[in-house]
């Protein structure tokens, strides 16, 4: 009886955290969007743009958005890194990638994030 009890309130516990995680999401932005505020990520020379901040924190959450920018302003992102960005810029479809990547810049978005559009950052600030 105990362990079935047990169970029954660690399943409870996850279905509740799973539903509080749900209606804690930020809706993606649309294709059409010119400016993104979220949680910033880099990796591989892109950055990935969480909706969420408890999402920049795990290996690679389904819930982003890639993108990049020059290099110079990339470089001057990584004190950025795990905090709340607005990034200004454009999207492009992913379909539109050449050998799987598309450039901004002198950098290269691989679309880590698997999405149907990516980021073409100009600019990327504290979002306040």
């Amino acid at each position: 009886m105990r362990n079935t009890t047990v169970t029954l309130l660690a399943l409870a516990t996850l279905a509740g955290a799973t539903t509080a995680q749900a209606q804690d999401r930020v809706p993606a932005p649309t294709p059409e969007q010119t400016e993104f505020i979220g949680w910033l990520k880099l990796s591989n020379g892109e950055f990935q743009l969480y909706w969420a901040e408890a999402d920049v924190r795990r290996p690679l959450a389904a819930n982003c958005v890639s993108g990049a920018a020059d290099i110079g302003e990339m470089r001057q992102a990584t004190d950025l890194a795990g905090q709340k960005v607005r990034i200004v810029g454009s999207t492009v479809p992913w379909s539109e990638a050449v050998s799987g990547r598309i450039e901004q810049g002198r950098a290269n978005i691989r679309n880590d994030c698997a999405g149907a559009f990516v980021i073409k950052a100009d600019d990327i600030r504290p979002a306040n």
